[in-house]
């Protein structure tokens, strides 16, 4: 018995009903919430200015930092929206089945993983910029960048949330009707997670480190979900993830180009690899694992 996964068998499960539901996800999210960029896209290239564009990375050019981040992102209010409209009235089944199966999100739980991966996050590029100080080049604009915090701040943990609710919950509680492996369930949810980031510029550094980098972290954050039996961590862990790269040190290639403090000009696929293992361990150590177990028992004797 897995509680969490028997939050599915709460809504209607027909094989069609899955079909209509991507769909519907995927039209909201890919075709609809592309209008936006499709848009600035336009008019960038019919502004008459030669300084602005689109690279072959599908990145805005020479445009307000703010605006060339917002347009993308605004897919993935879409992309939630198409979740919540499958849940609720194709798969009639409340939403908040796909977090938790208490009554309540536990927000407490969300900040914890929040608070402890941004830590960790913070700390692995203390060490790399300690390692490598030539790669942290200090690019901050405050022009740009407040404008930017106050809507990454909304928008990333929107997309964040939209990724984790379809990859590690809806497919994997699908998935979970038939399959109870843990471990099994895990890995499939990895390398869901994984496919798509392979079209992100970071992937082309060296796709099989870089394949394995995300597939850890969507396996990781599956089993946790799973071994928790809520999603609060792994939502947490993803907007901490994101957020801190946005704001504080993104890559000069990426996926996501934002005015952050930091502009690393190096992505070392060995570094970060062997930098999220370490995070991701302690990570389970603390939320599921021994340490856990051991807070556990001394809130017991307390």
């Amino acid at each position: 018995m897995n509680p969490y996964l028997d939050l599915a068998r709460q809504g209607k499960n027909g094989w069609w009903r899955y079909v209509l539901a991507v769909a519907l996800i995927l039209f909201l999210w890919q075709i609809l919430g592309a209008l936006p960029s499709v848009f600035l896209l336009i008019w960038v290239l019919a502004d008459g200015n030669s300084q602005t564009g689109a690279s072959p990375a599908g990145q805005f050019v020479g445009v307000d930092p703010v605006l060339g981040f917002a347009a993308p992102m605004l897919a993935s209010v879409l992309f939630l929206l198409g979740l919540f409209l499958a849940i609720r009235f194709i798969h009639r089944r409340p939403f908040r089945t796909l977090i938790t199966p208490a009554r309540s999100i536990a927000w407490d739980r969300f900040f914890q993983g929040f608070s402890v991966w941004f830590v960790l996050s913070g700390l692995m590029s203390l060490a790399e910029a300690f390692l490598y100080p030539t790669r942290y080049i200090w690019t901050l604009d405050l022009r740009h960048y407040i404008p930017f915090v106050f809507l990454a701040l909304i928008l990333i943990p929107i997309q964040t949330s939209a990724e984790e609710l379809f990859f590690r919950v809806f497919i994997l509680q699908g998935v979970g009707l038939r399959l109870r492996y843990i471990w099994i369930l895990s890995a499939i949810s990895g390398f869901l997670f994984m496919a798509p980031h392979l079209l992100n510029p970071e992937a082309r550094v060296n796709y099989g480190l870089m394949g394995f980098y995300y597939f850890i972290i969507g396996a990781v954050m599956a089993y946790v979900t799973l071994r928790d039996g809520r999603l609060e961590l792994a939502l947490g862990l993803h907007a901490a993830n994101n957020l801190f790269s946005a704001v504080f040190a993104n890559y000069a290639v990426t996926v996501m180009p934002t005015p952050s403090l930091f502009t690393v000009n190096t992505l070392d696929a060995v570094y970060s690899v062997s930098a999220a293992v370490i995070g991701l361990i302690m990570f389970v150590l603390i939320f599921v694992g021994p340490l856990r177990r051991m807070s556990l028992k001394e809130e017991m004797r307390g």
